[in-house]
């Protein structure tokens, strides 16, 4: 297994009268402030954007959310979401009343070079969407196969071409875990995440390695389709809660890159 993880680009910042600046050339000099957010179906994932360098992402609630909006005062609020209206009708409220532009992101108004694979673009999660376009910085000109790991497991094929492929959506690994345990009376245990997914000797054991031995042997096939498909896969990007152990257990050459979705969204901060 070859696996690394992605690397954001560090800046310098300062706080100087409530406001953020950067020194350039010996001067301080303001800079825009970009909160970017990952509204998903469990959680809601939070970073920051200054001077085209990303912060560490962070899972916040909802209300901790509102709560770093009023603190920052960022100059704008860009939302991918593929869940929760209520609270994103909530949360351009609360930028109104901040004074910040908010602009949530669809899929046919972020249809940028690469050729999207879907005969009806609104049909493709913009979640997905981002992970494909973040892909394409992240690994320019090669084959990568595009897996986020979250509730669902999405797998996207991205060609060296710049050509989205299609890919596949199953469920995650929780939801597989937690649907085999409630819909059976004999099955129980306690969802972990294993060091390994080698034959086990208890219930709990085999569905946990079961259920994520499903999921490596479904993103190798994949790799499989693709070089069917004459697009082989030089790499696999993984994003999502559950990419680290993926990695863990994959013999391919991975890259662990947790922000993904945000490098792609940064490509849309002047939407």
């Amino acid at each position: 297994m070859s696996g690394n993880q992605c690397k954001r680009g560090a800046v310098d910042r300062n706080k100087w009268q409530g406001k953020t600046h950067l020194w350039w050339r010996g001067k301080l000099e303001e800079t825009k402030l970009i909160v970017l957010l990952d509204v998903g179906n469990t959680q809601i994932k939070f970073c920051q954007v200054l001077d085209n360098s990303l912060s560490e992402p962070m899972s916040l609630d909802e209300s901790q959310v509102i709560e770093q909006i009023q603190r920052l005062s960022p100059d704008k609020v860009l939302v991918c979401a593929v869940s929760n209206e209520a609270f994103c009708q909530r949360l351009e409220e609360s930028c109104l009343e901040s004074g910040c532009a908010y602009k949530r992101l669809l899929t046919p108004d972020c249809l940028t070079q690469i050729k999207v694979g879907y005969q009806q673009p609104e049909q493709l999660g913009i979640d997905r969407w981002m992970a494909v376009v973040g892909a394409a910085q992240v690994a320019p000109r090669e084959n990568v196969l595009v897996v986020d790991a979250g509730t669902a497991t999405t797998i996207d094929l991205l060609s060296k071409e710049n050509k989205h492929l299609g890919g596949w959506i199953v469920p995650g690994v929780d939801m597989m875990i937690n649907a085999l345990y409630q819909n059976t009376d004999k099955v129980k245990g306690d969802f972990s995440r294993p060091a390994d997914l080698g034959f086990a000797g208890n219930t709990s054991d085999n569905v946990n390695r079961g259920c994520w031995a499903m999921t490596v042997a479904l993103i190798e096939y994949a790799v499989r389709q693709a070089a069917i498909n004459n697009v082989p896969v030089s790499k696999i990007l993984l994003t999502g809660g559950n990419g680290k152990v993926l990695q863990a257990n994959l013999q391919d050459d991975t890259l662990l890159c947790p922000e993904l979705v945000f490098i792609g969204m940064r490509q849309f901060i002047d939407l």
